[in-house]
């Protein structure tokens, strides 16, 4: 617990460097706050024991001052101290939820793509909830509560020791009721949680693959499903509610003891004469005052259990070991050529077996070259490794014989675009999914890449053209339009390297003949890569490139390596069994 504690007080020390300003500002007006709130009592015994039993109508008008000035100091001490406050911990908040956000961008993509979208959005904000709503009340409530107890106290013990040690005794009582709802309460509380937040991730889940549910006929599946989850919630919520609804009725039921054991002892003081009635009514109030900050302080220690949880969580985001690195000293990449080498290089998903073998090969600029090969021989592999998804286990790769481990990333992927299939679009307009990745676009320039990927015609005649909105995903267009809209992304960056996935594969023919003819506009001053999967794709290419066994097994033209009877003229009979030598027969795939 307490190495927990420690770590916790690291991270709260790191997010709040430079705000202790701040927050000092925060806790002395918090404490003007409370200790502006005690007068209350004295007040009351004043206006009772002096202004009353004495008969001194004269001081109702210098009592009725000075509430007044106390409402006005509590009015702006607690608007200070709030501000102050919550606007520091917000900040800290969005400061933790951004770094978190930036690590995780910077995680492996196969680490990523395992989590539920549901786990990731709940830890960058639940988590972070959990754990700057501590740092308040470790820093700031713990401290003034403890304070406010001793103070309170000492005040108590001197107006009667008596009536003082039977309300110790009564919250004392009141403290164990907590603890001993606290349990089940926390239990249920996480059940709540995590049933939530996994019907969270299954509604994202089955609306993200909508058209694969309908297809599959699964809808009253889904939707049993989801009501029995619903159901199991409900049952969660309603014993959460039930739980704490007793725990709340004990928590009065105790705190009414000792308000009618006070009044019932006090009152035969008062009648005995050994204290006066006003000092009775203060002891009642400061009683009052005593439990919220007991219950405040239990509270905070006994949510450190949650809060353990959501810092482990946390730190296991937080220190998700980044794919890739970018060294201290990394220099800029200007890319004159483009021409890219891969060196030696061996690369797979895991350890003990590699996709790629020593694999040596050369990509010259200003040529559209393919890489082809059976599936799982590594072509999508390569790409990625191109654009650092990923870094080879030994080998290298070089951009005009430079490392690109060795240049800022940010200048890497402005000198490559790596358009995949299916790539993804954002919720927003479609102006929006162009320019992203750009840094700025003119008008003429999106009309431009978008008529360059065939998507100009269909856009306009769109109800608000390219400012028209589309869904998560691009959900609203077809996948052939989606495409269109990535492509036009691609020529709008006109990048110096550009790797091309099978991103014309949702596209009909026509189509994708004007998007090649704009391919080879392209090639002029850009070195194309072109991941090939279908015989149609091989067609446009100067120069193909045949993985096999993780290595280079041949390259050359298609009509080359036709004659030559080898790799790829197998991959072709298997393929296409009936004429492997045609590039337009659209039904094969590698």
């Amino acid at each position: 617990m307490w190495k927990d504690l420690i770590a916790l007080w690291k991270l709260a020390k790191s997010y709040l460097k430079g705000k202790k300003g701040a927050i000092f500002l925060g806790l002395f007006t918090s404490i003007i706050f409370s200790l502006t709130s005690l007068a209350t009592p004295y007040l009351t015994k004043f206006l009772i024991d002096i202004i009353f039993h004495a008969n001194r109508g004269d001081l109702l008008l210098p009592l009725l001052i000075i509430c007044g000035v106390i409402l006005i100091i509590l009015f702006f001490t607690g608007i200070i101290s709030d501000y102050v406050l919550v606007n520091t911990f917000e900040r800290t908040k969005l400061t933790m939820r951004h770094d978190l956000f930036g690590r995780l961008l910077k995680a492996p993509v196969d680490f990523l793509s395992m989590q539920r979208s549901g786990e990731l959005n709940y830890r960058i904000f639940g988590d972070t909830e959990t754990i700057q709503s501590f740092f308040n009340r470790l820093l700031i409530g713990l401290p003034i509560d403890l304070l406010f107890i001793v103070i309170i106290s000492s005040i108590m013990v001197g107006w009667n020791l008596p009536m003082a040690l039977f309300v110790f005794a009564v919250l004392c009582l009141q403290v164990l009721v907590v603890i001993g709802f606290q349990k089940p309460l926390l239990k249920y509380a996480l059940l709540q949680k995590g049933k939530a937040q996994f019907l969270s991730g299954f509604v994202v889940e089955r609306f993200r693959n909508i058209q694969l549910t309908k297809t599959l006929n699964a809808q009253t599946k889904e939707a049993y499903s989801f009501k029995s989850g619903l159901e199991e919630l409900v049952g969660i919520n309603v014993k959460t509610f039930m739980l704490g609804k007793f725990s709340e009725l004990s928590v009065v039921l105790v705190n009414n003891i000792w308000s009618f054991g006070i009044l019932w002892y006090g009152g035969r003081l008062v009648l005995a004469g050994q204290i006066t009635l006003g000092t009775l009514m203060a002891f009642l109030l400061i009683a009052g005052m005593l439990y919220p900050r007991i219950a405040s302080v239990v509270g905070t220690v006994l949510s450190f259990q949650d809060v353990r949880a959501s810092l482990y969580r946390f730190w296991e985001y937080y220190r998700v070991v980044p794919a890739v690195y970018e060294p201290p000293e990394a220099i800029r990449l200007l890319v004159k050529e483009g021409k890219v080498i891969f060196e030696n290089v061996w690369f797979g998903d895991k350890p003990e077996e590699p996709v790629l073998k020593g694999l040596n090969v050369a990509f010259e600029p200003r040529k559209i070259t393919a890489v082809v090969g059976r599936s799982g021989v590594g072509k999508s592999t390569l790409a990625r490794l191109m654009v650092r998804l990923y870094d080879p286990w030994e080998g290298k790769i070089l951009i005009d014989n430079v490392d690109v481990r060795q240049v800022t990333i940010e200048s890497l992927l402005s000198s490559i675009r790596y358009v995949i299939q299916g790539e993804f679009l954002f919720s927003g307009s479609i102006w929006d999914n162009i320019c992203y990745g750009v840094s700025s676009c003119s008008e003429e320039q999106v009309f431009s890449a978008a008529n360059k990927a065939g998507a100009y015609e269909f856009i306009i005649q769109l109800p608000e053209g390219f400012h028209t909105w589309i869904g998560e995903g691009g959900f609203q267009l077809s996948s052939g339009e989606a495409q269109r809209i990535a492509l036009a992304r691609l020529f709008l960056a006109n990048p110096r390297i550009v790797v091309l996935d099978e991103s014309t594969s949702f596209l009909d023919p026509e189509t994708e003949s004007a998007i090649y003819q704009a391919v080879m506009e392209l090639k002029k001053t850009s070195t194309v890569i072109v991941i090939a999967h279908r015989p149609s794709t091989v067609k446009i290419a100067e120069h193909i490139i045949v993985l096999n066994n993780g290595v280079v097994a041949e390259q050359g033209t298609h009509a080359e390596l036709i004659s030559r009877k080898g790799v790829y003229t197998a991959v072709f009979t298997e393929l296409c069994p009936e004429e492997p030598g045609l590039l337009e027969i659209k039904k094969c795939t590698l």
